[in-house]
């Protein structure tokens, strides 16, 4: 899933220290090639391919040559039959529209091949255009009364039931401490279970609970949508009451969630979940790299935090490519603030202190079905999942 032989190299090391003081931004690929004339090729070819995207002699001698084309700055061995591809580009290419800028990491080289991105590195005056999540990790804490450790985050499902049923469930949880309840990300509209209604009717039920035991948790309503329809949600479930939202950017796009975040007018948290992201990020020589499409991209778009699958549960992911993901949630990056790392999946409360040692005190952990399947008390299973979860942390330390 994850490159893991680049995330340790030392031309990645020298990527997060030097680039940032470069004035064009780069971005890091993996090639399938035979040797390294056929590796410099591709790479060159790459770097037409996601710029100019025409023969050699019809900008021969021009500035057009010598800035807009991309530059092929470094070229390193793999493993065999493999090579690291370091191409920069000129930031006026793509001005301020993410989706220009993800079109020039990735957009025709992505029907190709044996080619695959695996990280991108910012100038600085770039990084500052880039606003990020609106609250991070430290303002997501002080949302949710959790100053220290992991978070606890649990999921209102199955589909199918009433916006009442859900409300109850949502209310049962936050009863019992719960800090984080989110939408299951398969409720959009359903006719049983009205997006509007829904949304206000759990809301009302965490809200109801917060009151009776002084809590803080939040609610966090799945807003993905069709086209516009993603904004008017995610307004709309500010209006009713949600305290924070979630979207699919593989299904609704990165730059819908970047314009969102951007909008001073818009005051929630935004969660990321990773369904329809599978093609992207799960072949080694394809796609993009779990650690650039959650973690820089997700952040770049204002994600305060991001769902992806963990080890342990039912997607096989081990737990050095899960640590790498939830590095680049944490990596630097001047002008923009960490995000949340969310592992989920089948989590459950037997995998709290694996879950501890490899994403330590900065994560949420995404426990749904297992919390329900505990016991017939989602108020009693909450408590204890706490309480579960306390102890693991505890023992890491």
């Amino acid at each position: 899933m994850a490159n893991n032989d680049f995330f340790g190299s030392e031309i990645f090391k020298e990527l997060l220290e030097g680039m940032q003081e470069e004035e064009r931004f780069t971005a890091t690929y993996r090639i399938e090639a035979s040797d390294f004339q056929s590796a410099r090729e591709k790479a060159l070819a790459i770097a037409y391919e996601q710029t100019v995207e025409c023969p050699a002699d019809l900008i021969r001698g021009t500035w057009i040559e010598q800035r807009v084309v991309g530059h092929v700055e470094d070229l390193k061995k793999a493993q065999p039959g493999a090579y690291y591809a370091v191409i920069s580009y000129l930031p006026e290419a793509v001005e301020s529209d993410f989706t220009e800028f993800l079109n020039m990491l990735f957009g025709n080289v992505s029907l190709l091949p044996g080619i695959r991105l695996l990280s991108v590195e910012l100038p600085e005056a770039m990084e500052s255009t880039f606003k990020g999540p609106k609250f991070g990790q430290s303002g997501l804490r002080d949302l949710c009364g959790v100053p220290s450790g992991p978070i606890l985050m649990s999921a209102v499902k199955p589909l199918g039931r009433s916006a009442k049923e859900l409300a109850e469930m949502a209310g049962a949880l936050a009863l019992g401490g719960c800090p984080l309840i989110k939408d299951d990300h398969s409720l959009f509209d359903q006719r049983w279970a009205p997006f509007e209604e829904r949304v206000s009717a759990m809301a009302d039920a965490v809200h109801e609970a917060n009151a009776k035991t002084g809590g803080h948790s939040l609610y966090i309503a799945n807003c993905t949508a069709d086209n516009l329809r993603f904004l008017d949600r995610a307004y709309k479930a500010e209006e009713l009451g949600a305290d924070g939202i979630m979207a699919a950017p593989g299904l609704v796009g990165f730059s819908m969630v970047k314009a969102l975040a951007d909008a001073p007018d818009f005051h929630l948290p935004i969660f990321l979940h990773p369904c329809f992201s599978g093609g992207f990020v799960q072949h080694e020589d394809t796609g993009i790299a779990p650690y650039c499409y959650y973690g820089q991209l997700g952040r770049l778009a204002g994600a305060d935090a991001v769902i992806f699958t963990s080890f342990g549960g039912r997607f096989v992911h081990s737990e050095e490519d899960c640590a790498i993901i939830a590095s680049s949630l944490s990596a630097p990056m001047r002008y923009v603030k960490p995000a949340f790392p969310v592992p989920s999946g089948g989590m459950k409360w037997q995998l709290f202190g694996r879950m501890c040692r490899v994403y330590g005190g900065n994560a949420v952990f995404l426990v749904g079905g297992a919390l329900q399947t505990e016991g017939p008390d989602l108020t009693a299973n909450t408590k204890f999942f706490l309480e579960k979860l306390r102890e693991a942390y505890s023992q890491m330390k």
